[in-house]
């Protein structure tokens, strides 16, 4: 029998408990056994507990283990790592821009994009390196948008060029194809550090001088605040006096709403202040602020702030290389619109009458965005008629004080205001009736049922029209010099910048209108069987349409040339750039259809309606109105460069180019394109205007 050991067997005693410096907060509470063991004790990682190590206040010689100070040190030590491989990739690339080639020797600088709203992708995963393929931006451009009027021009010309070979061709009624759904590709979005998504320290506040950033608020409630007086002046100065004494207290939606001001205010000044490349790079950086400063809050909409950055944020891209994400912001700003309440009459009884009233203009600055925005895209608009029920924004004295102008200003701004709201109230029935709502769905209209509803919109016109104040009548060009003459010796750019505008919106609505007979002349230039009494129609209605197409398309031109050509002050009698560029685009487009009628089509030339209007020179003025609107800018460049490809291809310079012409167009302004000036292509960015697979089939469908 062996002799019992001394050693303790597994089923004996266990020795004395080992104590610990510091127990965690979890065994502290539960006042259980704690082994220490960090980062995690085994009692929390058993019961899958958060565990905490707090050492008391006076504890002085708390014991840390030594496995935890080699954690420290080997995160410290990959940290260094990192920081070494960042500073040699600053220097390669710090190398790589000094051995850069000088400027006029290599190729043309990229221009950089504005920030895009969905934030950037960083090519680099978690998984390893990552290359992304090219990317696809799609849009649909429907029957009011310029494309669709091009596509029309595009197949008479294509026709007419291929010596009229087809033999297949569609019927009139039939031709339904207006618009299309448009691709392009893009590269990758740009790295992270271009644009950033987070909003670094100091990135916030970095404003301009207090005097600079006070001048361009001023500048904007002058202009654009005066256009659309949504934004209440009195109560943002208040908060900008706060934001300059305590920068900390100020609201982020506010100081975002600044930023886009400030963004508006720079780029819709007039070429004279400075170049078009200074004053977009430097409304850029304002906008990138707001973006970076809300781009949580656009998503949740909850405040009338947030709505009206949203609306503003929506103008501002219209004037930007990204104008197809201004379709983006305002379909944000109608739904936080909407969810605020600001349609409704009930929803805003419970606010004080100052807080209704800005929360109505803001619902009508809404409609009125959306009413252009499905004009120039072609697409069906986001707010329904049925939902504009408000009443028209009114004047209270007692409320209304603006710092920067006269109180008969303001009563003049209310006035334009609600005038602007009724007559594109007349442009969302003209896209329901004459446009199908931009649906594109089913056949289009017929000739007798276009020109029946064409003739039943323009006597709502001719109401509306004689409906406004005398200070609000439409101007003629000898109207307008008599009005600067009289503006000049009052020194006051009021009322007239109001009646200028309103104006040169009734023109175009007068040509979205009108449009549509015109593109059915180009229509029946190549399609076979066309019936009796549609022909009929066309000769004896169609032609007195056309006029008044032509009329207001020549209007629009004259009074943009005639302002664009002035010095000084006459040029803010202006609206914003991409608005005189769009109205005057357009209308020469309208004018170049109209001279292919004229070509094409021997009643056309027959007709004494349209023998007394000498549209010829039209074309070239409004190369040379574009030539001088803003200068550098490459949207307006590229527009101009388009006008002046399809003059030169389809030949429609005047006869007699050396005799006297009232443009006093300047030798580089007409006449001036090179077909070997090329542009990078912009993708649908310029979808409003052009794209370049028309303007290809358009220069090369013609042989004359």
């Amino acid at each position: 029998m062996e002799p019992p050991s001394n050693k303790p067997t597994l089923q004996g005693p266990s020795g004395k408990r080992r104590r610990v410096a510091l127990a965690c907060e979890v065994c502290r509470t539960r006042k259980s056994k704690c082994d220490g063991v960090r980062p995690q004790c085994g009692m929390c990682r058993d019961l899958e507990f958060e565990c905490i190590y707090m050492p008391p206040v006076t504890a002085t010689n708390v014991i840390v283990q030594k496995h935890y100070l080699q954690d420290m040190e080997s995160r410290v030590k990959s940290l260094e790592v990192s920081l070494t491989n960042i500073r040699s990739d600053l220097s390669g690339l710090a190398e790589h821009l000094t051995n850069r080639s000088p400027v006029g020797e290599g190729p043309e600088p990229r221009h950089e994009p504005l920030a895009d709203l969905a934030g950037t992708e960083d090519p680099i995963d978690a998984m390893g390196a990552v290359t992304f393929a090219d990317e696809e931006d799609c849009g649909y451009f429907g029957p009011s948008s310029n494309i669709a009027f091009l596509r029309h021009l595009s197949r008479a010309v294509s026709y007419t060029g291929s010596n009229q070979k087809e033999t297949h061709s569609p019927r009139i009624n039939q031709i339904a194809y207006d618009g299309g759904f448009v691709s392009a590709t893009r590269h990758p979005s740009p790295l992270s550090s271009r644009t950033p998504t987070t909003v670094h320290p100091g990135l916030a506040t970095n404003l301009a001088l207090p005097s600079d950033t006070l001048q361009l608020i001023r500048r904007y409630f002058y202009h654009t605040g005066l256009l659309f007086p949504y934004i209440h002046p009195r109560g943002f100065l208040e908060v900008y006096h706060q934001f300059k004494n305590n920068v900390r207290k100020v609201r982020r939606t506010w100081l975002g709403l600044l930023n886009i001001m400030l963004a508006m205010a720079k780029v819709t000044a007039v070429s004279g202040h400075a170049p078009a490349e200074t004053r977009i790079e430097e409304s850029t950086v304002y906008y990138r602020q707001a973006l970076n400063l809300c781009r949580g809050e656009i998503l949740r909409g909850t405040t009338l702030e947030v709505v009206q950055f949203l609306l503003l944020m929506g103008q501002y891209l219209q004037g930007t290389q990204k104008s197809v994400q201004a379709w983006t912001v305002h379909g944000l700003a109608v739904k936080a619109a909407l969810q605020l309440g600001l349609h409704s009459k009930d929803a805003s009884q419970a606010f004080s009458p100052l807080e209704r009233e800005i929360r109505k203009r803001t619902w009508f600055g809404c409609v009125v965005l959306d009413r252009t925005l499905s004009m120039t895209f072609g697409r069906p608009p986001a707010i329904p008629d049925s939902y504009v029920q408000l009443d028209l924004p009114i004047l209270d004295s007692t409320t209304e004080v603006q710092p920067f102008v006269d109180n008969e200003t303001i009563h003049h701004s209310i006035q334009f205001y609600n005038c602007t709201i009724t007559l594109y109230k007349q442009m969302g029935n003209i896209i329901d009736q004459i446009y199908g709502q931009n649906l594109a769905c089913g056949p289009g209209l017929s000739v007798s049922e276009t020109v029946g509803r064409v003739l039943a919109i323009e006597n709502q016109l001719f109401s509306w029209n004689m409906a406004l104040p005398d200070s609000f009548r439409q101007l003629s060009l000898q109207g307008l010099r008599k009005g600067i003459e009289q503006s000049q010796a009052l020194g006051r750019l009021f009322p007239l910048k109001f009646r200028v505008i309103l104006t040169l919106r009734y023109l175009h609505i007068q040509i979205l209108l009108h449009r549509p007979i015109l593109a059915k002349f180009l229509d029946a230039s190549h399609a076979s069987c066309l019936e009796l009494s549609e022909e009929r129609i066309l000769n004896d209605i169609g032609y007195s349409s056309m006029k008044k197409c032509v009329e207001s398309a020549m209007g629009i031109i004259d009074m943009v040339h005639e302002l664009v050509s002035g010095t000084g002050w006459q040029q803010d009698l202006l609206g914003a750039w991409w608005y005189s560029l769009y109205y005057t685009f357009n209308a020469a487009l309208v004018i170049i259809g109209v001279t292919w009628v004229q070509r094409t089509r021997q009643s056309a030339r027959d007709s004494p309606v349209l023998q007394t209007l000498d549209i010829l020179i039209y074309p070239d003025r409004a190369v040379a109105t574009l030539h001088q609107l803003d200068t550098g800018n490459r949207m307006v460049d590229r527009c101009r460069y388009y006008l002046e490809q399809l003059i030169s291809v389809l030949r429609l310079q005047p006869e007699d180019p050396t005799g006297t012409d009232p443009t006093q167009l300047e030798p580089a302004a007409v006449g001036s394109a090179n077909p070997d000036f090329n542009f990078a292509s912009f993708g649908i960015e310029c979808g409003e205007f052009m794209l370049e697979e028309l303007f290809t089939n358009i220069t090369h469908g013609s042989t004359y």
